[in-house]
């Protein structure tokens, strides 16, 4: 069984599912001892918080990312519970609003998860994507110059991308059974005011660089539980 996110961590190919596994559970004594800040701040708080709301978006990925489900869940090689906190009031100038995405170990392991806000650009990596989907979400268009009509632009924005580098660690937490990762993240989107139900994705990617080219292979994906969120108009009036 897949029961460690990282499967392909380090190791080649030709190593079985329960080699790896063997080798990961050796590798957590090993790197306590190297690194034990690192491990027992980890280990030892309920809940870890990464801020990416300062992140700046990526170049879109075509039309995608792609899987998202309205049913709450998650795939076999992705042991996470998903959830979202989009809380209500006012929104900010720019049409925003601050959202949190609480990523909760529900497997029986320790696993890692990316946790570096910068992008990778090491020959092999994790990217952790994560976004939501509302009605909330002003549509954006723009002008078709053959026609002059308005054309709606179908990418998905996502809130944030957390990468984890083969070479680098320190790009990766480890997160133990019922243990929390909490990301602060800007929708990146202009939401409008109203009653509005959202819900929170994330989707695990392998990338691996080959001479001139990347492939990714998806590792797995979630979804969380529907919210629902007020939203209200800025407030015009300067305090």
């Amino acid at each position: 069984m897949h029961r460690v996110i990282l499967a392909q961590l380090g190791y080649s190919s030709h190593f079985s599912c329960e080699d790896t596994l063997d080798r990961l559970k050796l590798l957590v004594p090993l790197v306590v001892l190297l690194s034990p800040g690192l491990i027992l701040v980890g280990l030892a708080q309920d809940q870890l918080t990464i801020d990416a709301s300062k992140q700046p978006s990526p170049p879109a990925r075509g039309r995608g990312p792609f899987p998202s489900s309205v049913s709450p869940g998650n795939s076999t090689h992705l042991p996470i519970r998903l959830e979202l906190r989009i809380p209500s009031g006012p929104l900010q100038p720019d049409g925003t609003t601050l959202v949190d995405f609480v990523i909760t170990n529900i497997g029986d392991d320790v696993i890692l998860l990316p946790s570096s806000i910068k992008e990778s650009d090491g020959p092999s990596a994790y990217l952790l994507t994560l976004w939501f989907t509302s009605d909330a979400v002003k549509d954006a268009y723009f002008k078709d110059k053959a026609s002059g009509r308005p054309v709606k632009i179908q990418i998905v924005s996502t809130s944030a991308e957390l990468y984890g580098r083969i070479n680098d660690p320190h790009s990766f937490l480890w997160v133990a059974p019922n243990q929390s990762m909490k990301v602060h993240a800007s929708p990146r989107v202009q939401l409008q005011p109203g009653t509005y139900t959202a819900t929170a994705h994330a989707e695990l990617l392998h990338l691996a660089a080959h001479d001139s080219s990347v492939s990714s292979e998806v590792v797995g994906t979630a979804d969380s539980e529907t919210v629902t969120t007020t939203l209200t108009a800025t407030d015009p009036t300067p305090r």
